[in-house]
């Protein structure tokens, strides 16, 4: 069992390179239930590499993750059942059509009464009109509704996005900011990275901003007005703006 006053997700010391300069260079953080972090940093910076260690689909070089306490072990179902994971990739067959997707990832996690849960989802994310169209005919927002459809059929405990905003338009920004403002106060861990600025804050509860491989700054949302944050992301990243600007 999980013992309810350990965090939810904590992070220690967690290094990765791809055989050049370390990518990251010790993470340290912790969420709780009920909490949303907002992970801000430029492209490039480790955000995604970060989510994909949390997820289990990639292995540190060093420094541990927990989940309730417990060291985290992507090969345990029971641990990978606790995650719900959005990337850059769909992840999704795009042969079948969107119910025969979701209904091959509630066979993995051999979720009880599926077929209920699956009309459930597709109503979430506002696909319940096109269930059955191939996946491949799907536009770049609608995969993306999928994809999360897919991430919330197992009623994880940690949401782990990554731009999950991506290709969604303003309506479906909307819906999903107030998906995870409803998920969160149900006593799911939200971790998250965007560039959508205005959308996010209603998510979360913290902000942290990750630079050189390293959390070098963060606070409660309430420190950082949405025109705070974008200043002080080009503040901290200025630099790095002007390297790309020139190149």
């Amino acid at each position: 069992m999980t013992d309810p006053a350990q965090p939810l997700l904590q992070v220690a010391g967690i290094q990765c390179g791809y055989g050049g300069p370390q990518v990251l260079k010790g993470i340290d953080l912790s969420l709780s239930a009920r909490e949303g972090l907002l992970l801000l940093g430029p492209n490039g910076a480790g955000k995604s590499t970060l989510l994909r260690i949390l997820a289990g689909l990639q292995k540190p070089g060093g420094g541990t993750v927990a989940l309730g306490g417990r060291p985290f072990r992507p090969e345990d179902p029971d641990h990978r059942r606790r995650i719900g994971f959005v990337s850059h990739e769909s992840l999704l067959y795009h042969g079948l059509s969107g119910r025969e997707n979701l209904r091959f990832t509630a066979e993995l996690f051999a979720i009880p009464r599926a077929a209920e849960r699956i009309e459930e989802v597709l109503r979430l994310v506002g696909l319940e009109w096109v269930p059955e169209r191939a996946v491949r005919t799907y536009s770049r927002g609608m995969l993306q509704r999928l994809t999360l459809a897919r991430a919330l059929l197992h009623r994880p405990a940690l949401l782990l996005l990554d731009e999950p905003m991506t290709g969604l338009d303003p309506a479906g920004r909307k819906q999903l900011e107030s998906l995870m403002v409803e998920l969160r106060s149900a006593g799911a861990g939200i971790l998250m990275t965007t560039h959508e600025l205005a959308y996010v804050r209603p998510i979360a509860t913290r902000v942290a901003f990750l630079k050189g491989g390293k959390l070098v700054e963060g606070g409660a949302v309430e420190e950082y007005p949405v025109e705070r944050l974008e200043s002080r992301f080009l503040e901290l990243y200025a630099k790095r703006t002007e390297r790309e600007s020139r190149a």
